[in-house]
């Protein structure tokens, strides 16, 4: 909103569109714009759509325009450094390029979606990966156990999580859908994400977070707790190249570079690529610090042409590191540092704990050791065709690959001489699929109908084995080939099919509304191939084969309605709601889960019912209300017919079932107050509880926990920051201050398999940055330099991100005749956050 104060609580007026010509799909006259949703939700529609305004221009405010076949709604730019172009990504899109949705885009929209632009992400840090950036916007939790995008994390929308399975107690762990390009990156089969698949975001446009189901045209097969649209680095009109350098705390390095080649006869490409590596926070006795590493490429290119465009794009990431172990919060003088012998009785040391061998402290590489690592590769192709020549219909089809590798090996020696001392885990997965929509632009309304289909094949290997142990009856040692211990081999195919009709109709100017109706159809072939690829195992080690069931088939399917509303008060308030219900499978592959030890018929579909309605509020070139965009909703969701499988440390299945309710209210704020000031603010307050929990149904061990609080959902999140821009003859200074806090939250049980009424304490991080951008001659000609110094945690709080209470497996307490039973099970294991750290960059942009 901008203008005259006497003006702003009029209802907004229709002006005349002036777009004209054969570009303009709604005709030269319309005034119906019904797209934003859409813009922001469809992987393909968003790639049709223009290049936003220049950053140059802060404040300035474009009209609308239509490229593509889509209209562009008028874009404000939030720039807080307009001379960095490390922190503010090109503007020079080609046409078919993806961008996030603008804040106007936003405000017309149903859904609430945050978008994290370069400046925020860079409040992570210089060497964070996917997860920790998320964390920026509303609601949005994030534990791991790194402190580098190259290791595994845990993120939550709201409470809906995804991400690294070693995380246990959440509700829906693989209920988040995240995607690169539009391309889908979760497992078909079991929906979770590695986060290492997105290592390094010096590489990454922007990331935008959709909240709930969203439309049915941007839905894909994970989409309960939202969407995260991870956009790399974009082709461009005009060529250029950054490259930037890092090093920091624990030897943390990371090296990057981008290369666009600008338009060259209607084709424009772009290559991206990063390097790294360095030590955890945590370090061992011995001095073994936990290292990790991270590399990924990435390149697109597009071609224009009159009837459209077309992309192909590539990404490949591989990324890993060693995991430390989760430590005891207080101390159990049955857990040293020294561990187990070989008949279970604890090898006197100093217990091993935050509180007495030291709050960051790991156990020595020859007792306790596991690298993990993760490999991505993912393919696409992508058409944008008109089908008339006024550019009325528009054929979109998305063609991808996405396929993942990992590897944990791990080395226990914590209980010594153990028959499971080695492990080795090489799962894989292979996804193809097609996404194809045509969308056909009517006077008062555009129509949808489209689908997609995937078909994926899913491996789950893992072998536990001793060589010092042999398979039965025989002098084979045990191996990775020959394992001694527990092992599998088991494949899980599953097609995926959904087809869907959206109208998103807008009779007025001021109005939308966009019903839709979403078909899905899940095939899931379960086979147990064991002898495949352990023989000698499968023939002597029979029972130790987790693949306990026969082959299996499920054939499953469910509708999904949605409806998104919005209405424009006034020129500068939007009311907003929505109603979406959605399907996912229940996750498969974890040893003697699903199919493999607990019968095929618990494999079902948990449905999601999510509401939400709330405000925006959306200002222009007004004082302290420059490009200002606030949102604020309350949102409820229902997450039924859950199947919580889980397996614990000592390798027994645990089934709860159950039904949770999520309510509460998230609000965002990005606002240029005066000058060069920007700041930021992200906050969520929630309640969740599950309506019904029940463990081992139908067994003499059920037990019904109905009531108890949602593990790992604090119930107050706040993150907010201010950036402050500074010339200083050719140098532009940019300060940066902010901070996150989690509330309290409810920990998991892993000893009654159910959420606890014990909480973790609240915690908080305070983190600043100073930036300057220096013009310097090189080369015969003058470039751009950036340098950079980044304080994270500068009040070096120790707390923890994450905590369980542990059935005393793990440190091999439970059962255990050399151990009271006061101190077999029932302590708090935790994963402490990261220390303050210092990083240092260097960066030039030609």
């Amino acid at each position: 909103m901008s203008g005259d104060p006497a003006s702003w609580d009029q209802p907004p007026q229709e002006t005349e569109n002036t777009v004209s010509g054969p570009q303009d799909v709604f005709g030269g006259s319309s005034t119906h714009q019904p797209l934003s949703d859409m813009l922001q939700n469809h992987p393909l529609l968003a790639d049709a759509s223009s290049s936003t305004a220049n950053s140059e221009n802060v404040g300035e405010t474009t009209a609308p325009t239509n490229q593509g076949g889509v209209i562009q709604m008028p874009t404000t730019t939030v720039s807080t450094d307009v001379n960095n172009p490390l922190l503010e990504p090109p503007t020079d899109l080609v046409q078919g390029a993806s961008q996030a949705p603008t804040q106007e885009q936003i405000f017309r929209s149903g859904l609430t979606t945050r978008v994290i632009d370069k400046n925020i992400a860079a409040s992570a840090g210089p060497v964070a990966g996917a997860a920790q950036v998320l964390q920026f916007s509303p609601g949005v939790n994030v534990n791991g156990y790194g402190n580098t995008g190259a290791t595994k994390y845990t993120v939550s929308i709201n409470g809906i999580g995804n991400g690294w399975s070693g995380f246990g107690g959440y509700t829906g762990g693989a209920s988040i859908m995240m995607t690169l390009d539009g391309v889908p990156m979760n497992n078909v089969s079991t929906g979770l994400w590695q986060s290492p698949s997105v290592p390094i975001m010096m590489m990454i446009s922007s990331t935008s977070v959709t909240y709930g189901p969203g439309t049915a045209v941007g839905r894909w097969y994970d989409n309960v707790g939202g969407q995260v649209e991870f956009t790399p680095i974009q082709p461009t009109e005009h060529y250029g190249a950054d490259i930037n350098m890092v090093y920091g705390s624990f030897s943390q390095k990371l090296l990057t570079a981008d290369y666009r080649t600008g338009n060259i006869n209607g084709w424009s490409t772009v290559i991206s690529g990063g390097v790294g590596d360095g030590n955890n926070f945590r370090m061992s006795p011995d001095g073994f610090r936990s290292p990790s590493y991270q590399y990924a490429i990435y390149g697109k290119t597009i071609k224009n042409f009159n009837s459209g465009d077309i992309s192909f794009g590539a990404w490949y990431a591989n990324a890993g590191g060693y995991r430390p172990t989760i430590l005891p919060v207080n101390a159990n003088p049955y857990v040293t540092i020294n561990g187990l012998n070989a008949n279970q009785v604890p090898i006197p040391g100093i217990p091993y704990s935050e509180a007495t061998s030291g709050f960051y402290s790991n156990l020595n590489y020859d007792v306790w050791r596991k690298f993990d690592k993760q490999s991505t590769q993912i393919a696409y192709a992508k058409q944008n065709i008109y089908l008339d020549e006024d550019k009325k219909t528009t054929l979109h089809n998305m063609l991808f690959y996405n396929a993942s590798q990992r590897i944990h090996s791990r080395y226990y020696n914590f209980f010594q001489n153990a028959p499971n001392a080695f492990e080795y885990n090489n799962p894989s997965e292979w996804d193809f699929g097609d996404l194809v929509d045509l969308t056909r632009v009517l006077p008062y309304n555009t129509v949808d109908i489209g689908g997609y289909y995937i078909s994926s094949t899913y491996n789950s290997r893992n072998a536990f084995y001793n060589p010092n142990y042999f398979l039965p009856g025989t002098n084979i040692p045990g191996g990775e080939l020959t394992p001694n211990n527990f092992y599998r081999n088991n494949y899980w195919d599953q097609t995926d099919i959904a087809v869907y009709l959206q109208d998103t109709v807008q009779p007025i100017t001021t109005f939308q509304i966009i019903p839709s109706i979403r078909y899905d159809v899940f095939r899931t072939a379960y086979s147990m191939n064991a002898q495949e690829y352990f023989p000698l195992a499968f023939q002597f080690n029979p029972s130790h084969n987790q693949g306990k069931l026969p082959n299996a088939i499920r054939h499953l399917s469910g509708v999904e309605p949605s409806i998104l509303l919005n209405y424009e008060v006034t020129r500068w308030l939007a009311l907003y709601g929505s109603y979406s219900e959605t399907y996912e499978t229940d996750t498969v592959g974890g040893g003697g889960g699903l199919f493999q030890k607990i019968p095929s018929s618990y494999y079902g579909l948990s449905l999601a019912q999510y509401a939400i309605g709330g405000f925006k509020t959306h200002f222009e070139n007004m004082p302290g209300l420059n490009n200002m965009l606030f949102g604020a909703n309350y949102f409820w969701l229902r997450f039924a017919e859950q199947a919580i499988n889980m397996v614990n440390f000592v390798g027994q299945p645990i089934t709860g079932l159950g039904t949770s309710i999520y309510q509460g209210a998230d609000f965002f704020l990005d606002d240029n107050p005066f000058g060069t000031f920007h700041i930021f603010m992200n906050g969520a307050v929630e309640n969740a509880v599950y309506k019904s929990y029940v463990v081992s149904p139908g067994t003499p061990q059920q037990v019904v926990y109905n009531g108890r609080h949602v593990p790992y959902v604090p119930s107050l999140m706040l993150t907010g920051g201010i950036f402050h821009t500074q010339q200083f003859g050719n140098v532009s200074l940019r300060l940066s201050r902010w901070f996150l806090f989690n509330g309290d939250q409810y920990v998991f049980n892993n000893q009654t398999g159910a959420p606890s009424r014990t909480t973790m304490p609240q915690y908080y991080t305070l983190n600043a940055s100073i930036n300057a951008s220096v013009p310097l001659r090189f080369l015969d000609r003058e470039r751009l330099f950036n340098f950079n110094l980044t304080l994270m945690n500068i009040t070096d709080l120790r707390y923890n991100g994450y905590e369980f209470i542990t059935s005393g497996g793990y440190y091999g307490t439970a059962g255990n005749p050399n151990v009271p039973i006061a101190y077999q099970a029932g302590y708090l294991l935790g994963y402490p956050g990261a220390p303050f750290t210092i990083y240092g960059s260097i960066g030039a942009s030609f």
